[in-house]
């Protein structure tokens, strides 16, 4: 980058940190009361535990690094079928449980708090609001962890890098745009961030929530990065105590992602 645009860089980022510490000062200065948890109860408390338990196991699994050629014969239909699957197990008790609890899941995560289009337009906002920090806590790992952009990558973008066809790419696009942001939102913002805070607080809440939504990810690179995007998530939900709202900022960034891939591939 040049002078120019580190000055532009500077400044995006000053305004984006003064706007966001602003907004964190307001949401959570009362204890952060927007969001409604007192509903939440030990049975959410178990649920919540296994969540944690199972992305800790996750963590303790070795893997080991997947060879570009495995990387290249995926079946990226089946690694959608199997995604759907992993979250349906963790969410369909969840979901159950709370509907057999007379509990409207509308309700629960405000999904009906606010109009849809001004749900849309507030993410919109609020990440185009955050990309400046993201990026440059991005830009600061990669250079700490000499990151090398080819093989330190999330194995879901390596994979996307490396198709070739629509048909192997549409399902990656469905995964990052569409699954991925409504099926973690709802586990991370919409309940672990719920039942953290019923028993510790909002701020125990957004700092837990978004170490475990990072540890998930399962790439320490990026682990920095997508703490940030967390915590503006949870902070998101929390002004507006609407989940619509940090799952359209969840989408739009997973499909700029996508996009930056697909540009540097040109």
């Amino acid at each position: 980058m040049n002078f120019l645009s580190y000055c532009a860089l500077v400044l995006l980022l000053g305004l984006s940190l003064g706007m966001f510490v602003r907004l964190f000062r307001r949401v959570y200065a009362g204890g952060g009361d927007t969001v409604q948890v007192s509903f939440f109860s030990w049975v959410d408390l178990v649920l919540a535990s296994m969540i944690v338990l199972l992305i800790v196991s996750q963590l303790l699994i070795p893997t080991g690094s997947v060879s570009q050629t495995a990387v290249e014969n995926v079946d990226t239909l089946t690694l959608l079928a199997n995604i759907l699957i992993w979250w349906a197990l963790i969410l369909g008790p969840i979901l159950l449980s709370l509907w057999f609890r007379g509990f409207k899941l509308g309700n629960v995560f405000g999904l009906d708090r606010m109009p849809v289009r001004r749900s849309l337009l507030l993410g919109i906002a609020l990440l185009v609001s955050a990309l400046p920090m993201v990026f440059v806590v991005d830009y600061i790992a990669s250079i700490v962890l000499k990151v090398n952009t080819t093989t330190d990558t999330q194995e879901v973008i390596r994979i996307f890098q490396n198709s070739s066809t629509v048909a192997q790419r549409v399902p990656i696009i469905l995964l990052a745009v569409v699954v991925a942001p409504v099926t973690e939102e709802l586990a991370f913002r919409g309940y672990l961030y719920g039942v953290i805070k019923r028993y510790l607080g909002a701020i125990p809440a957004l700092v837990l929530s978004g170490i475990l939504f990072a540890l998930i990810h399962l790439n320490l690179p990026s682990f920095f990065p997508l703490l940030v995007l967390a915590s503006v998530f949870a902070l998101a939900y929390e002004l507006s105590g609407s989940l619509l709202v940090p799952m359209t900022m969840h989408a739009l960034f997973n499909a700029f992602s996508l996009i930056l891939v697909l540009l540097g591939q040109k």
